[in-house]
């Protein structure tokens, strides 16, 4: 098929395409290297700032700032209810909860309507947000902290939050989604951060889990009831590496680059002075943060945006391979999306931390990602069958890249069972399996969402590609979060 001389040329292309290959892995392991020591020392100094931080003062004091919980729903009739419940039950002294309906055609309002005894709200507002129009306003006669906004949908989340935003009253605003269950303590533990330092921090985020159900009661005995399930397992790790390692790193060093929509703390001022959620993102919550760090950056203005390693939720997570990869390929897709939108903050020293670190991560280990991991497979394998790596090394290989890619995933347990202390040890043994074996089964999913998402991003295509609920046939409690005991009842349950 080949001469000497152009099998020469073949094996020389290939060797300087897999040496660039393995440069980039190299940076790859010295970036992991870094994110993981950042993660240790924000972990360490929040588990010591919590030993010092007083619940009962938030509560008790006459100046806690109170809360606008904004939450948006489309066809959620499966869960509305206990995400409501949830969000009602918060132990938090004064809060309100708007939730709007994206313009449902399922039983979403006729549940609401009937639970909570909505009558019809007859006020006027003065629109700060642009957002579709509002088919009618309720307000619940059993609990009148609840206002129910019903209005067109625009196919846009972002639309129905800033609608939502347009109703609310309180200086910090809590936005949420109507398919999560929420922890009793979920905003107190989130704006026990802000009460400390309300003129800087501006946003907050905390750790939330994936259930096929997240309704599920928390287990027997006090201990998380976790959802066993393959492919749940893998996207509970995938969360937790994204919490407990990603974000507390880049936390440390004040550019954490997503406040995600399930769970996120804002100043409702940014709002007035940045504008709202952007419908023209794939996803809102990721833009919004981006917008938010370049405001404060380019103005020289202090401000603060943190994450907490706190389970506070549990969120539904799909339940098969093609619904995880049209969902992942969308996270894709908006990364890429929001990367190139603010692709002037990239190594320009003006954003400081955010565009020298965060920017350029995300653009060289998030963005290109897929794209890169697909050409390292093929150069690996142009490699081998040209006999430049025989079986033994291409082994190794696979063994090293596979313990270099589990330590954020077993970092990550580390850091959720020294914050909770709830989970059994067969359960801990169980996350510690699935982390050795995340890059033989997960992996290959989300790099072919991540490639679905790609091509999707340069074709401009947009949508929420949301999935469809998962079947629950077996009934069960609401979750009702971590429960909170002492270092001592920790240690002292049976295992």
């Amino acid at each position: 098929m080949f001469d000497a001389g152009q099998l020469y040329a073949v094996q020389s292309a290939v060797m300087r395409f897999g040496a660039v290959i393995y440069a980039y892995q190299g940076l790859f392991i010295a970036s992991l290297l870094f994110v993981l020591v950042l993660a240790v020392l924000y972990a360490l100094r929040r588990f010591a700032l919590q030993s010092v931080e007083s619940h009962a003062t938030v509560m008790g004091s006459k100046l806690s700032i109170p809360v606008s919980i904004v939450a948006a729903a489309l066809n959620e009739e499966k869960v509305i209810l206990p995400a409501v419940q949830s969000l009602l039950a918060q132990n938090y002294p004064e809060f309100e909860v708007i939730l709007v309906d994206d313009g449902s055609t399922d039983g979403t309002i006729a549940l609401l309507r009937e639970a909570y005894d909505l009558a019809p709200l007859d006020i006027r507002v003065n629109p700060a947000l642009p957002a579709g129009p509002v088919v009618a306003l309720y307000r619940s006669r059993r609990d009148p902290r609840l206002t129910v906004v019903s209005k067109q949908n625009r196919k846009s989340k972002a639309d129905a939050l800033n609608c939502g935003i347009n109703f609310a009253h309180y200086r910090y605003l809590c936005c949420v989604d109507g398919d999560t269950i929420y922890g009793p303590e979920a905003l107190l533990d989130g704006m026990s951060i802000v009460q400390k330092n309300p003129s800087e921090v501006v946003g907050v985020t905390s750790y939330f889990g994936i259930s096929r159900t997240p309704e599920a009661s928390v287990g027997v005995d006090g201990y998380r009831l976790v959802d066993r399930h393959w492919l749940s397992m893998l996207q509970n790790l995938d969360l937790m590496r994204s919490f407990l390692v990603n974000r507390l790193a880049f936390s440390e060093i004040g550019a954490m680059m997503c406040n995600p929509g399930a769970f996120a703390i804002w100043r409702k001022d940014l709002f007035a002075e940045i504008g709202g959620y952007d419908p023209s993102f794939s996803c809102e919550d990721i833009e919004f943060t981006y917008r938010v760090h370049e405001h404060f950056r380019r103005l020289r203005r202090r401000y603060q945006i943190a994450a907490l390693p706190k389970l506070i939720a549990m969120t539904e997570g799909p339940d098969n391979i093609g619904a995880l990869v049209k969902q992942r390929a969308r996270w894709q897709r908006v990364l890429m999306e929001t990367v190139w939108a603010y692709r002037r903050m990239t190594l320009n020293p003006r954003y400081g931390t955010v565009g020298l670190v965060a920017m350029p991560y995300n653009l060289v280990f998030e963005a290109i990602s897929p794209v890169v991991q697909l050409l390292s497979i093929v150069a690996v394998a142009a490699l081998a069958l040209l006999g430049a790596i025989d079986s033994r090394q291409l082994l190794l290989l696979l063994v090293a890249v596979e313990l270099i890619t589990s330590a954020p995933s077993l970092l990550a347990i580390l850091i959720d069972n020294r914050q909770h202390r709830d989970y059994r040890l067969r359960d801990i043994l169980l996350l510690g399996a699935y982390s050795l074996l995340d890059f033989f089964l997960f992996k290959p999913i989300i790099l072919l969402a991540g490639l679905k998402g790609s091509i999707d991003f340069l074709k401009g295509r947009k949508g929420w590609d949301k999935f469809e609920r998962n079947d629950r046939r077996k009934k069960r409690g609401p979750w009702s979060g971590p429960e909170r005991r002492s270092g001592k009842e920790r240690r002292n349950r049976p295992r």
